[in-house]
């Protein structure tokens, strides 16, 4: 079992570099784009956002900016109906419903009906996108290319450090989702920052067969329209690197963990094989560790754990010098033993569903 999960990581790694973009000159007719973003209850949020798509630097071709208000009850529209009109922000007040649509997808299908432009960028709206944003993805943005991750780092209010375990674990997630891109066996993804053709979405389908569930809009997304993906990558610069907030409601962490942890049955059967083994595993991990410390491992057993420690740091520095924050790699030595325990837990709680969601 060892040996598979060391050949994991080294598929990981492979699959993570096959994502990335090439070096590729500015392609010679940049595309217009239609920035997507689904609001509900974010007044708090809002303001930060709208600040930072203000700044934005100018790009060559046209762009739009396209806000869905999801049935808000606080004043997010009023905030909303400030800013319209400027800096290309379109507002959208969405008061009905989908017939089968749960979540934010009907928002965000709203979205993508009204949308000019066939590139489709999206991010949140506890969000903060960097002022090369559409800048760099109109860089990479190759006339073949249909989908990219970019990545983004998690903070629990303004003014905090990057340094915490959510974002080393955050850190693991990506380079797992961009393996998947890199092998296109899409694995996981992140909404709050992707891009992809509008022409794709209709191509797939869209929503339909999983307009129901009450996430997946980014990973489940992804697995329906690969078939259909010319190319797809991982941009892991920083010049397209997103902040999120998400505050500090541990108890909204909690759910919100637990309502990704449930998307499991709707997964494909390569995700579910991955997911059980990695939960086999990890339970096998804590029991060579318990057996290790109380004396009765050897040498075998000890060279397997290293190596599993040596290949895992060197994935995860590897793929933090991408994205410039190798000084978040200090904490793979707590999430040695935080992160399996936690990954188990999930992985049972989310089977029983029942969570709280906006």
């Amino acid at each position: 079992m060892s040996l598979i999960y060391l050949a994991l990581l080294i598929w990981i790694e492979l699959g993570l570099r096959r994502s990335l973009p090439s070096k590729a000159q500015i392609p010679a007719d940049p595309e217009p784009m239609s920035v997507i973003i689904a609001a509900k209850n974010e007044a708090h949020n809002l303001p930060a956002l709208l600040t930072s798509l203000a700044q934005l630097e100018p790009i060559d071709e046209d762009f739009e900016i396209i806000i869905v208000n999801d049935h808000s009850t606080d004043e997010s529209l009023d905030i909303l109906r400030n800013w319209e009109g400027q800096f290309g922000i379109r507002v959208i007040d969405f008061q009905d419903k989908i017939e089968d649509y749960v979540g934010k997808k009907a928002a965000i299908q709203k979205g993508i009906e009204a949308a000019k432009h066939d590139i489709l960028v999206f991010t949140d709206a506890d969000c903060q996108v960097p002022p090369g944003w559409l800048r760099e993805i109109s860089r990479v943005m190759l006339p073949d290319l249909d989908y990219i991750l970019g990545y983004t780092t998690i903070y629990r209010s303004a003014g905090d450090a990057d340094l915490s375990l959510n974002n080393f674990e955050r850190s693991i997630y990506y380079a797992l989702g961009a393996a998947g891109i890199g092998w296109k066996k899409p694995i996981t993804s992140v909404a709050c920052n992707m891009v992809y053709r509008k022409s794709l979405f209709e191509m797939s389908g869209g929503f339909e067969g999983i307009s129901h569930i009450p996430s997946g809009d980014d990973d489940l997304l992804l697995i329906k329209m690969m078939p259909h993906i010319r190319k797809a990558i991982y941009n892991p610069s920083p010049a397209m690197q997103v902040d999120c907030f998400e505050g500090k409601d541990l108890k909204k962490r909690y759910n919100k963990n637990i309502r990704r942890a449930s998307k499991f049955k709707h997964h494909p059967p390569h995700v579910k094989a991955l997911s059980a083994f990695t939960f086999i595993y990890f339970a096998v991990f804590y029991a060579a560790l318990i057996r290790l410390f109380a004396g009765a491992g050897d040498i075998l057993l000890l060279s397997m754990i290293m190596s599993k420690f040596l290949l895992e740091l060197h994935l995860s520095q590897s793929h933090l010098a991408m994205v410039k924050k190798t000084h978040i790699g200090i904490l793979y030595f707590p999430q040695i033993f935080v992160f399996p325990l936690q990954f188990i837990f999930y992985a049972i709680r989310g089977t029983l569903g029942k969570y709280q969601w906006k």
